[in-house]
Order: C-alpha cells, then structure tokens, then sequence
C-alpha cells in the first residue's frame, strides 16, 4: 500500500506542528515553575506529559518522513501507531498512578519499539545509491534486534553478563551504521556526475519522482524488432 506524497506531507507538518506546540507548552510550564518557586505533584505531571507527547510527535515525525519518501504506508502506520501507544500507556499509567509490573513492562517494551520504528525508518528514508541499500537493510535488523533483547531482558528480568555483552555490541553496532548512512548520503550528492531522474508508477498511467511531482512517459521509439 502506497499513499499520496501531498497527503504524507500534510501528516508529516501535523506531527511536526504538534511536536512544536507541546514543546513550547512544557517550556513555558517550566519557566513558570521556575519563576513561581513552586513545583507540585500535578505540575510534574502536567510538564511530564507534554513532554511525553513532543517526544511521541518526534518519534512519529520519523515514520512520517519515510511515508513521505518513499510512499510506502504501512511501516510508517505501524511505527506511528506504536508511538502514539507507548505515549498512552506512559501518560495513563502515570496519571492513574498504576503500579502492575506487567503493565509497566509492557509501557516500556512499546516505548524501545517506538524509538526502534523511528530510529530504522528515518535511516530507511535516507537517499543512498543502490550498492549501499543493504547497509540500511542491516542497519534495520541491527536496530530491531537490540530492540528484541532489551524487551527480553525486561520480560525476563535477565541479569547475565554475557547478555548485556550482546546488548552493548548490537548497540555500537547501531550506532555506527547510523553515523555512516548520513555520510554516505552526503558523499553522494557531492560526487560530480549527471543527476538522474528515478520516477515510480503512480495512479492513471503516470509516474512520480522523489518529490512527488508527476510526469506522462510515452516511447519515443517502438519495441525492438518492430517494424
């Protein structure tokens, strides 16, 4: 399933709106605090969740990019779905002041797979050249595997040296394909060369670039063969 690149822009501006709105509602409220001299129960709880809800919009802000990218939905549904669940269940289980283990494991086991959507689909977003397509592919089951071993070790409550050995190495892992993707990207578009035009099908018979601008292809020359 693919969506319009129009449609995967406005998301993408609502998430980034909302990120910016509640990031500047908890500034506020913690300069007011701050001014005030007074800093509550409730006020901590009110500043938490607006927080919790700028960090949801981020996360979301990344699904939305690769949508808009690539026209591809249900990654980005899925990572945007995830995000806004693990927001949930922090924000409930705060204000309802809930002490299940169970329903804390499982607030934080959404909350690693929310930054594992977010973290792998704006790597996935990034434009490389196709030899380097399977570093991203890599990098995608470097992330969800530490993502997998976190979730075990908190289901688990594993405390085994080996496992946290495992854990470290997936995660510098991680954390060096993240550097190395932009670079490569980077090293891309500065190489001299002819740029070239990618085009994809869209809807009637047409195609779509990169940036979501459509265009009618018609054979300038018959197959080969043909008379």
């Amino acid at each position: 399933m693919t969506i319009e690149p129009t449609a995967a822009g406005r998301i993408q501006k609502a998430f980034f709106r909302t990120f910016v709105l509640f990031l500047t509602v908890s500034a506020v409220l913690a300069i007011g605090s701050v001014l005030i001299g007074e800093f509550d129960e409730f006020e901590a709880k009110v500043l938490a969740t607006t927080s919790i809800i700028a960090v949801c919009s981020v996360c979301a802000l990344c699904c939305s990019l690769h949508v808009t990218r690539t026209g591809r939905l249900p990654a980005g549904a899925t990572g945007m779905a995830v995000a806004v669940a693990a927001a949930l269940l922090l924000i409930s289980g705060m204000w309802l002041e809930l002490h299940s283990e169970p329903y804390w494991k499982a607030t934080a086991i959404a909350c690693i797979f929310a930054l594992a959507f977010s973290h792998s689909l704006a790597l996935l977003a990034i434009r490389l050249e196709s030899p380097h397509h399977r570093l991203q592919a890599a990098a995608t089951v470097t992330i969800f595997a530490l993502a997998g071993l976190a979730s075990l070790m908190i289901l688990g409550e594993i405390d085994n040296e080996g496992f946290f050995k495992l854990l470290a190495v997936l995660g510098i892992l991680a954390a060096l394909e993240t550097l190395v993707i932009p670079i490569l990207a980077r090293l891309a578009r500065t190489r001299p060369g002819r740029p070239a035009l990618r085009l994809v099908p869209a809807e009637d018979g047409l195609y779509r670039d990169d940036q979501g601008r459509r265009y009618r292809v018609d054979p300038v020359t018959g197959p080969p063969g043909a008379g």
